[in-house]
């Protein structure tokens, strides 16, 4: 009897293996479609994850293959398009675009039924994903997990990629207790009698376990994984003390272009760090619906205007201390020993701004409101006492002030913010009043990011809740206006004004009148261009002698952003990337202005014309796919179309395709 037992689970093995096989390999089917050449969108994309998959209702700690076809239909349905790894490496390294929805679907684990009940689903909708697994359990006994033998056959399937999850799958330092830690998170401890391992084998542990699992993936599947993903997540970037992230961070840079080492939220921007990526992990019991909520709720926004339900609506991301709200106004309360801190999903890409706040910070502590908020090396803050409102600025490891404002001494109530936040500048107005009579400079690293609420722990004992209300958020896109002169600019409604573009030959004629000029566009927080349309590169290099040359050159120098070049009939596309260039050179950015005639001409000579704006001076076309060739190779959000002019202006605008 034994023996029959044992013949038929050998042979039940080998048909699962053989099921195996033909569904990763030899199963004829429909791969999915990417129409890469129709794909116009920059902004970011959406990454969620599977564990394990089961066919099998009664088992409620994985998701089962019927509850994953009906998310992935729903998905489908809602307008998702997966991607391949490949996809993710182009758009943060080539600026290449994605789908316009656009899915990195995940499965972490190397397991087995991940590949096997889920392959017929990722058919019946036209979908890829990802398997990350660990290296060392392709050998060795556990038939449970994907092995050497099957590894080829799935990195064959259009529809997988193979991403790493490191080498070694076994946790270190165990404890009687119950207590361990992730192989690439610690010093090894030391053994009875022994020394805790050093900092420089540690280094070198990390260095080669990176290694070993890009290449037992690739000497496999003969194709170099471009993905990692680290455990635990929420560490690496995060709380992972710097003697141990340095390491781990050099190895990913060097062996994987791509890594997502945080967990909870679904949405990446096109700012993100491409090795420091997050994903959603989904839950085995949620409906479709919750699914499409979730996401959803992650997704970049572009107006806010009520947030009495934002809390019970999930859309901060509170990751230190508690936020409540009652009617307009949101309460934080500080956690002991640290600040507490909440970002608004969804404002990832906020570029330009506007917003007003109330808040009331705590007697003995701060409020701080975040503007462009990246990460805890890189944000725009606003912080508040009863005392003083500060500006504070961080890229890296330094936090600088770089504005301060005094609030009167017997001032009651809360301090009202009304901010503009466009380009690389803050206007600032607290209680009614101009905080500066100029634009607050921002620097270029922290042109995006993420819209944040805080508060600061008191010195002594634990600090009262800081309040805001009368929230509002609204985002504008960038709008230019050419004119003959600065003084046709209608600078008195300059607030979501974002550039102006001047004749360069005016420069010329009275210099420090035009550095007046230049003054006064950044006063309200307005961009200068030169127009150098239809000049050739001598042209070009002559105005820019000029520009560093002139009486007034230092204020050039400080509030000049660039210029407009043209691509019209006869116009050498050669001579232009190099003019191009020559700007991009001197720090200056490089509008592109584009006639009806020049749209063909750029599409041909898109790949050496690395203009940062294209100004269309046709109105934008009626049928948007006219335009898609374009928007494939050029950032839409930089393609300005002239706007209709109204009879006797002399100026001319130019506004994003609605």
């Amino acid at each position: 009897m034994r023996k029959l037992f044992r013949y038929i689970l050998q042979y039940a093995i080998l048909a699962a293996i053989g099921y195996f096989i033909y569904q990763t390999a030899f199963r004829q089917e429909a791969p999915p479609v990417h129409d890469r050449a129709a794909w116009t969108q920059r902004d970011g994309f959406v990454a969620v994850s599977y564990g394990g998959i089961t066919i099998d209702e009664n088992v409620h700690s994985l998701v089962s293959k019927t509850r994953l076809r009906e998310h992935l239909k729903a998905l489908a349905q809602a307008g998702y398009r997966t991607v391949t790894t490949a996809d993710l490496v182009d758009f943060y390294e080539k600026k290449k675009p994605l789908p316009e929805k656009a899915l990195y679907l995940l499965f972490e684990g190397g397991r087995k039924d991940s590949v096997l009940f889920s392959q017929p689903v990722l058919t019946s909708v036209g979908f890829n994903a990802a398997l990350y697994l660990y290296g060392d359990r392709l050998t060795g006994w556990n038939r449970f997990f994907v092995r050497r033998s099957e590894i080829r056959k799935i990195a064959d399937n259009p529809f997988w990629d193979i991403g790493a999850l490191g080498f070694h799958s076994e946790v270190i330092n165990q404890t009687p207790q119950g207590g361990y830690a992730y192989f690439l998170t610690e010093r090894l401890a030391a053994a009875p009698g022994g020394t805790e391992e050093t900092q420089a084998a540690f280094d070198l542990r990390v260095t080669e376990d990176y290694r070993l699992a890009r290449q037992s993936i690739a000497e496999i599947s003969r194709e170099t994984p471009l993905g990692y993903l680290f455990m635990p997540s929420n560490t690496l970037g995060v709380s992972l003390p710097p003697a141990l992230a340095r390491p781990n961070e050099a190895a990913l840079a060097e062996n994987f272009p791509v890594a997502f080492t945080r967990v909870g939220e679904s949405y990446n921007p096109r700012d993100a760090d491409p090795r420091r990526l997050t994903r959603m992990q989904v839950g085995p019991d949620w409906t479709a619906e919750r699914l499409l909520l979730e996401i959803e709720a992650r997704q970049p926004k572009s107006r806010y205007l009520d947030f009495s339900q934002s809390v019970s609506q999930g859309l901060w991301q509170v990751t230190a201390g508690d936020l409540a709200a009652s009617g307009d106004t949101l309460t934080m309360a500080a956690p002991a020993g640290t600040d507490g801190f909440a970002r608004l999903r969804g404002t990832e890409g906020f570029e330009n701004f506007l917003c007003q706040v109330k808040t009331t910070p705590p007697a003995d502590g701060a409020s701080t409101v975040y503007l462009r908020y990246r990460d805890a090396g890189s944000f725009v803050r606003i912080r508040t006492t009863p005392a003083r409102v500060t500006v504070q600025e961080k890229n890296g490891s330094s936090l600088n002030t770089i504005f301060q404002y005094a609030l009167p001494a017997d001032r009651q109530g809360p301090v009202a913010f009304d901010l503009t936040v466009k380009g690389n500048r803050l206007l600032l107005s607290v209680d009614g009043t101009n905080a500066s009579a100029y634009p607050i400079p921002l620097t270029v690293s922290t042109s995006r990011g993420s819209f944040a609420l805080g508060v600061a722990e008191a010195e002594q004992g634990t600090p009262s809740p800081a309040a805001f209300a009368d929230l509002t958020l609204t985002t504008f896109p960038p709008r230019w206006i050419s004119a003959p002169a600065i003084n046709d600019v209608p600078l008195g409604d300059a607030r979501t004004l974002t550039a102006v573009v001047l004749p360069s030959d005016t420069l010329q004629a009275d210099p420090v009148r035009d550095a007046a000029a230049f003054i006064i566009a950044a006063v309200n927080g307005v961009t200068v261009h030169l127009d150098l349309s239809g000049q050739d590169l001598a042209a070009v290099q002559e105005t820019l002698h000029f520009v560093e040359t002139a009486p007034a050159a230092l204020v050039f120098a400080k509030l000049l952003r660039g210029f407009v070049l043209s691509l019209g009939a006869g116009q050498d596309p050669g001579q232009l990337a190099e003019a191009i260039g020559a700007l991009h050179a001197k720090g200056y950015s490089v509008a592109l202005r584009v006639d009806t005639a020049g749209q063909a001409r750029l599409l041909e000579a898109a790949s050496g014309l690395a203009a940062d704006w294209l100004l269309f001076d046709t109105p934008p076309p009626a049928d948007d796919t006219a335009m898609t060739a374009l928007e494939n190779r050029f950032d839409r959000n930089r393609m300005l179309f002239r706007a209709a002019s109204t009879a006797g202006s002399t100026t001319v605008s130019y506004d994003v395709k609605r």
